[in-house]
């Protein structure tokens, strides 16, 4: 387990918390409290990851890049996609490893950002895996 100032962090209970959404379409209405805790745990499974992959399914482009803009600015360092218009449902992954993207539309019904993390260490391997969906604006970019 890592430690932070002498408090070892429970990946296995952060990973519960994120994984309560695995099996869900569209995230749920949060209150502000549950965001704070959503928040905390991946920064905590971001800081021991090697990187991260986010995949947005939304109802727009603008939705889709305001999200993964916000979620990679706070995961990873800020970056301003400059994406070709496009109408419709899409599908926008972003790799904060290589910095790349990749957008297509989308016919599914999902909605919300998916949140995958690649660690290498093996005393944080359990918080390898795939975890959403989640508020679009779960993270918000400052002003």
């Amino acid at each position: 387990m890592t430690a932070i100032d002498s408090n070892p962090i429970d990946y296995q209970a952060l990973r519960k918390r994120l994984a309560q959404f695995s099996c869900l379409e569209t995230p749920p209405d949060l209150s502000e409290t549950e965001k704070v805790a959503i928040r905390d745990a991946l920064r905590a499974f971001n800081e021991a990851a090697d990187y991260e992959t986010l995949g947005v399914c939304a109802d727009t482009l603008a939705i889709a890049q305001m999200a993964l803009e916000s979620y990679v600015a706070v995961l990873s360092r800020p970056v301003q996609l400059e994406l070709e218009a496009r109408s419709g449902p899409v599908f926008l992954k972003f790799n904060t490893l290589k910095g790349a993207w990749y957008l297509d539309g989308y016919t599914g019904a999902s909605r919300g950002v998916l949140v995958s993390f690649h660690a290498s260490e093996p005393e944080v391997d359990l918080i390898n895996g795939t975890y959403g969906p989640f508020p679009f604006d779960l993270f918000e970019l400052p002003q």
